[in-house]
């Protein structure tokens, strides 16, 4: 038959009141009154059928009972506080937490990342999208996929994979009358993401441009890929981003020419995570996923 207890947090109640001999005390570190811990001591007592405390002066001290019982009571408190973190780190070590940009997370991450679940049914990937650069000592995240240069003072980078940017368009842009050569772009709506500019193109392509501000602008490439899809004009697309669609056929790629970014996608992660399993193995299946010894189902 189990005992009857009184509720746990009235230990709780009773180890503060002990530690600091003073109720008033006990009850600020408590968020409540000086009566109510007095209360629940009392209630306590009347439960066990004996004093905890007394009084020596002015002075409040343990009885011989309360010395005991607060033993036992910081013994309960430190073994349930063990065993909790115990169970927190346990979970912690099963959830990856992992920053990138939206787009890559929707088109490249994603319709990969199954593959990685039945390699690892023990890991559970949180993908947090966001557009700025991860924190690691504010955002709780384990590892990160960037775009830059590679080099972020205090963190390791290893390389993911190079990018290209490719002009695309829906097979339906302007009734399927398509331009026939880069020279054509100059006089056809253009859609422009600030980030990576049509410039960057059109001089790998030995042609003139100047960007006059006008044609629509996007600041991220879901957005511009959904406008190209949608045939409202040309995307310079990252290659990266728009092989489903050309496989689909709801973009094309208008010509052979491709231009390699000043930047590439790089693995980021604090020094020391790399011997986290959850994070070597994610590592692992992105390296292998980056090189093309499996593709995605």
């Amino acid at each position: 038959m189990p005992r009857l207890l009184p509720p746990l947090e009235t230990f709780r109640f009773f180890e503060a009141a002990a530690r600091h001999l003073n109720f008033t005390l006990a009850a600020e570190e408590m968020h409540v009154t000086a009566g109510a811990v007095s209360q629940r001591i009392k209630h306590l007592e009347v439960h066990l059928g004996m004093s905890l405390f007394r009084r020596s002066g002015r002075r409040m001290l343990l009885t011989d009972e309360g010395r005991r019982l607060l033993e036992r009571v910081r013994t309960a408190i430190s073994e349930l506080a063990e065993g909790v973190e115990a169970i927190r780190s346990s979970n912690r070590d099963r959830i990856l937490t992992v920053g990138m940009m939206p787009a890559f997370a929707t088109y490249w991450l994603l319709p990969r990342l199954g593959g990685f679940n039945e390699r690892h049914p023990d890991i559970a990937v949180n993908i947090r999208p966001t557009l700025s650069l991860t924190d690691f000592t504010r955002d709780e995240v384990d590892m990160a996929v960037r775009f830059g240069p590679g080099t972020w003072p205090g963190l390791r980078s290893i390389k993911l994979h190079d990018e290209e940017l490719v002009p695309v368009c829906s097979p339906a842009f302007r009734g399927g009358r398509l331009p026939r050569s880069p020279g054509d772009l100059l006089k056809m709506p253009l859609l422009h993401d600030e980030r990576q500019p049509w410039s960057l193109w059109f001089k790998g392509v030995e042609l003139d441009y100047r960007d006059t501000g006008q044609g629509p602008r996007y600041g991220e490439q879901n957005v511009l890929l959904a406008a190209a899809i949608a045939g409202l004009g040309v995307a310079l697309a990252r290659a990266l981003f728009v092989q489903a669609d050309l496989e689909a056929g709801r973009l094309i790629k208008l010509f052979p020419h491709s231009v390699r970014t000043k930047y590439s996608y790089f693995i980021v992660y604090p020094p020391g995570s790399e011997s986290l399993g959850k994070v070597q193995a994610f590592q692992e299946w992105l390296l292998e996923q980056a090189s093309g010894r499996q593709r995605p189902r």
